[in-house]
């Protein structure tokens, strides 16, 4: 844990304690073995604010400091989300992910995609045409996946999209099967998206 005037510094910091890790030189990396760390996040907070949340983006790395994926958060409603290039939703329906956040590691299955600019257009033209009205904005919160667990209460949630990642760890043929399977009982209990 850190705190950095720049992304770059912070960005830096990760590619040092990724070689650390790896290298078990630092007397306080020693007891973390480089299996241990499963990601990393850097948020960003806007400074000299007066009141409420400050956070202005999240962004997340991997294990070895790659970039996974960054959400840019909104708290005073200036910037809308308006969907995600096509290109730039990383998982699909049916796909197993890992949902990484401060508190646990969960294997899911995506059960929706978060929304593309195509989607934010299409219903943007849905209010307009049968309300005959601006819709309200999207914000950060939009920008999640929808995703199914076997955890704690075999339930879904909308993970933010930089919390969702590549599994960490090869999945048994098994658990794919298992996980096939919650898939398909959701396509057959509620239809395709």
């Amino acid at each position: 844990m850190g705190f950095f005037s720049t992304l770059a510094k912070a960005e830096k910091q990760i590619r040092e304690d990724v070689k650390i890790c790896r290298a078990g030189e630092s007397e306080q990396m020693m007891h973390i073995a480089e299996d241990d760390v499963l990601a990393y996040k850097i948020t960003e907070r806007e400074l000299d604010e007066e009141q409420g949340e400050n956070i202005q983006s999240v962004r997340t790395y991997t294990a070895d400091g790659q970039p996974n994926d960054k959400c840019l958060l909104d708290h005073k409603c200036e910037r809308h989300f308006e969907g995600r290039p096509s290109e730039q939703i990383r998982f699909r329906p049916g796909d197993i992910v890992e949902v990484i956040d401060e508190r646990h590691a969960e294997l899911c299955v995506v059960e929706h995609a978060r929304p593309t600019e195509d989607d934010y257009k299409r219903f943007c033209n849905r209010c307009q045409e049968k309300y005959n009205e601006i819709p309200f904005h999207w914000d950060y919160s939009d920008d999640s996946y929808l995703v199914e667990s076997f955890g704690e209460g075999d339930t879904h949630f909308h993970p933010l999209s930089p919390y969702v990642f590549n599994p960490t760890k090869p999945v048994s043929k098994a658990l794919k099967d298992k996980f096939k399977s919650k898939y398909e009982e959701i396509l057959a209990r509620y239809g395709k998206h």
